[in-house]
């Protein structure tokens, strides 16, 4: 959300002062990469993981500098106040999990293919 410390709305990454993070793009990124996930449920749809995954990116802004560990607690209230969160916190907690990580530089999402050569 804009505010007069953030005119643009947009959240800064963990460890970063200068790269906002753009949910538009995050969530693009996501809905691409979301049913490659181990976490996810193929009977949902993106939709019901995306107030999750958005916890997760906001939350990388907003908590800079701060472990996972340590406000994953706040992560968890913050979820269960958002806006279309459907899902109990324990089947989401993955994907607020893997956002953070992504935003955090700390690991890339799963991709299948990720790491395989065509021929050694």
């Amino acid at each position: 959300m804009p505010d007069e410390n953030n005119p643009s709305g947009k959240r800064q990454q963990e460890g970063s002062s200068t790269a906002p993070v753009d949910w538009k793009k995050e969530d693009a990124y996501w809905r691409e990469k979301h049913g490659n996930q181990p976490y996810a449920d193929k009977s949902r749809s993106y939709e019901d993981y995306a107030p999750a995954y958005r916890v997760g990116v906001e939350g990388a802004g907003k908590h800079s500098g701060r472990s996972y560990e340590e406000i994953e607690e706040e992560l968890e209230s913050e979820y269960g106040q958002a806006e279309r969160a459907v899902l109990p916190w324990d089947t989401v907690r993955p994907a607020v999990r893997a956002a953070w990580d992504r935003l955090a530089g700390v690991v890339g999402p799963r991709d299948f293919d990720r790491g395989i050569r065509g021929s050694i």
